[in-house]
């Protein structure tokens, strides 16, 4: 009898360590979400939690804080109205639409044999599809930026582009990209919205800044911007335009995105910037 119930104990014991190994695998092959639970509005009081809130205000309502027509002289260090919310859709939360999700981990980054710090590719950011000037990297703009990307970044992995980072790499278009074709298509599926000239929507209230960004013209980004690129314009549209489209939903084709890509950044818009210019 003692034997018998040794052998119970035995089997049941390795029962339930095969069931903990068949959870563990099933666990382990499931990806984890990055771009949820990023609530500032949950964050208690405090200095740090402050700079927090004001990063995320910052690259929500960007013509507000450092915008061309900020309130501040002294901090008006882009040279349009736009929103860093314009394409880094949803707070920086949404994949595939250059999300700052594992953003402060993956730097400081190796790119083109330099070393690329975090303020460094933030101020490029300013620069060019900001047209504007370099924010000091001590400025509390600045550091309220980088704690903002700090806290939807908290547990990723160093080092590491979790899945869903940057855009959606797009598959070569089945004929050449061609700016006529993406006239009709930006006729069909963006003037809507962006207006029939790229001319965007102004915002009423607030009166700075855009309910719908200019996609070319004196407002828009400059000619060193990303999104100025005819591959990074197409990824980008592909897996984010129209609005409510995601890179597995897309709303329009490959051949459309790479079309209408064409037609956007053909278009006039500011010139790159020289080192040391100052829109202001």
């Amino acid at each position: 009898m003692r034997s018998l119930r040794r052998l119970l104990r035995i089997t049941f014991a390795g029962c339930a360590v095969l069931a903990g190994v068949a959870v563990g695998y099933a666990l382990w092959g499931v990806p984890k979400n990055w771009y949820r639970d990023h609530d500032v509005s949950a964050l208690s009081a405090g200095a740090q939690n402050d700079l927090i809130r004001l990063g995320q205000a910052i690259l929500v309502d960007t013509p507000t804080h450092i915008g061309k027509s900020a309130a501040d002289p002294a901090k008006r260090y882009a040279g349009n109205d736009l929103a860093c919310v314009a394409c880094h859709i949803d707070g920086g939360l949404k994949p595939f639409a250059a999300p700052l999700v594992s953003t402060f981990t993956s730097y400081p980054l190796m790119i083109d044999d330099r070393v690329l710090t975090l303020t460094q590719r933030i101020n490029g950011c300013m620069t060019r599809s900001m047209n504007g000037t370099a924010m000091p990297e001590e400025s509390r703009e600045m550091q309220a930026l980088v704690a903002y990307m700090q806290f939807v970044s908290r547990d990723t992995p160093a080092g590491v582009r979790v899945p869903g980072m940057g855009l959606k790499p797009l598959p070569p278009p089945p004929q050449p990209a061609d700016a006529g074709r993406g006239e009709i298509v930006y006729r069909d599926a963006c003037a809507r919205c962006h207006g029939t000239d790229g001319e965007g929507q102004p915002r009423v209230s607030p009166a700075v800044g855009w309910t719908i960004p200019p996609l070319w013209g004196d407002g828009s980004f400059n000619a060193a911007a990303g999104m100025a690129q005819l591959e990074m314009a197409a990824a980008f549209i592909h897996a984010n335009m129209p609005p409510g489209a995601t890179a597995a939903e897309p709303l329009i084709g490959v051949q459309e995105a790479w079309d209408a890509a064409a037609y956007v950044t053909t278009r006039p818009r500011p010139p790159a910037r020289q080192a040391g210019s100052d829109p202001r």
